[in-house]
């Protein structure tokens, strides 16, 4: 029995040795691979936005935690509701793990709703630093003051293409309860939009509501915003603002938020294109974790007013697989409430 004891307990150290060994080697090799280089982030906002505020923090804090330490930079790649810069991900950037994309939320759930030339299900999640509540919001000189005013008057929103939540939201409003919103589609970006509503060239937007907080802190506190109606994880600083999910009340339509709503949940995600080497791979998850606990970081984001609120790259692989078994009549609905084909 002794002797039995004696050879499990050497198989075990030798199981743990060998993953230990395998383990650095898998570092080792990262380690090299880096050393040298510089990793880019490829941002679908502007160097303005709350993704580019985000990206900013983890180009400072994130290449020491990389094996080699490799510099990084934001590329902005702007555009159709973050969708050009998925499919640059997919199609075009190189798969080596020098290229990450951050991701704009609702460009996970666009190849549900037209044809994309990505598919979400495949990225290789690393992670989020938070997920990302949401608001519509109108300027305070606005003709409309609350959603019930907005289906008697008609309220110009600034979107930036027909598969950003910038369209989806208020169309979907439109089409649901008859809310009045005018969606004037093709701004650049989602920072162009706030300037249109400074202007007076639009009444509103759709934005994060940490966008607000973080790029907008301003606006906010001279009440320059009214929010009309929030959707992901409730804003506890909005208790009174009505909420997507208890404005949308059949069956089908909560199945529709429950759709839209992965978005919010997912939040600021950050992913690899499919192909990249595992120790590459296993590298920058790791350190894409380490750095969202690092004192450092968490100080810096504080400052910015960034929501850190780490999510795991297996949970971002849920919420994708979930948003993808949505069944399709739902989709269907949903895509003519939208005005989009109803296949494809």
């Amino acid at each position: 029995m002794a002797n039995l004891i004696l050879k499990a307990a050497l198989s075990t150290a030798m199981i743990v040795s060998q993953a230990v060994l395998a383990g650095s080697s898998t570092a080792d090799t990262a380690k090299g691979f880096y050393q040298g280089r510089t990793v880019t982030i490829v941002v679908p906002g502007g160097a303005g936005s709350t993704l580019g505020v985000y990206c900013q923090l983890m180009a400072v804090h994130w290449p020491a935690r990389i094996p080699g330490s490799p510099g990084m930079v934001c590329q902005y790649r702007p555009g159709a509701g973050g969708t050009v810069a998925a499919a640059y991900m997919y199609n075009a950037a190189p798969k080596d793990g020098t290229v990450v994309g951050e991701i704009l939320s609702a460009s996970v759930l666009a190849p549900k709703l037209r044809p994309m030339k990505f598919d979400p299900e495949k990225f290789i999640w690393l992670g989020s630093i938070a997920p990302k509540p949401a608001v519509l919001t109108i300027w305070h000189t606005a003709p409309a003051k609350t959603l019930e005013d907005t289906k008697k008057t008609e309220i110009v929103i600034g979107a930036t293409g027909s598969g950003s939540e910038t369209f989806i939201i208020p169309a979907l409003l439109n089409r649901a309860i008859g809310t009045k919103f005018k969606i004037v589609s093709g701004y650049p970006g989602t920072t162009p939009i706030s300037v249109a509503m400074e202007r007076g060239e639009v009444h509103g937007r759709w934005a994060s509501w940490q966008e607000w907080v973080a790029v907008r802190p301003d606006w906010q506190k001279a009440g320059y915003l009214i929010h009309l109606v929030q959707y992901g994880p409730r804003i506890r600083e909005l208790p009174n603002v009505p909420h997507l999910r208890d404005i949308l009340q059949s069956e089908d339509e909560r199945k529709m938020v429950d759709f839209i709503e992965i978005s919010q949940n997912v939040g600021v995600g950050f992913y690899l294109p499919p192909g990249v080497p595992n120790d590459r791979t296993a590298a920058l998850t790791s350190s894409f974790e380490a750095v969202l606990e690092n004192a450092r970081f968490l100080a810096d984001a504080k400052k910015r007013q960034a929501d850190v609120e780490p999510i795991k790259g297996k949970e971002l692989e849920r919420l994708t697989a979930k948003a993808y078994a949505t069944p399709e009549p739902v989709l269907r609905k949903l895509r003519s409430m939208l005005g989009f084909p109803e296949t494809f």
